[in-house]
């Protein structure tokens, strides 16, 4: 697979839109739209931000071939405004129940993190 087949798997399969990713990338929607399409290439640095951006490794971007390490994962994708205005719409349109439920939930999250990161 080329980088822009690559690319444009990375962004379905973690349903992110060229919009969001260029906003990212500090870049316009038709650049995104040269990288997967048109054969355009980015430059080293911003290569380097899309494989941060979707915690794979600046060759599985180039080849496709991913280890381990390089795996598609959505783990560490960043959150997009759209994104945040959708969970908070979800988060409104819970019962007070709900929303009860899902802060007792957020909570034991936090815990999780904190115990993580102290090992």
């Amino acid at each position: 697979m080329t980088f822009g087949q690559n690319l444009k798997y990375l962004r379905e399969i973690h349903h992110v839109k060229q919009d969001d990713l260029a906003a990212y990338l500090k870049v316009t929607r038709s650049a995104i739209a040269g990288y997967e399409t048109r054969g355009k290439q980015p430059d080293y640095e911003k290569l380097i931000q899309i494989a941060k951006y979707f915690n794979v490794s600046v060759d599985y971007l180039l080849t496709g071939k991913q280890t381990d390490a390089s795996a598609p994962s959505q783990d560490h994708l960043p959150y997009t405004r759209i994104q945040d205005r959708e969970l908070l719409a979800t988060y409104q349109a819970l019962s007070p129940l709900s929303k009860r439920r899902l802060w007792d939930y957020m909570q034991v999250l936090k815990l999780a993190e904190r115990s993580e990161s102290d090992q």
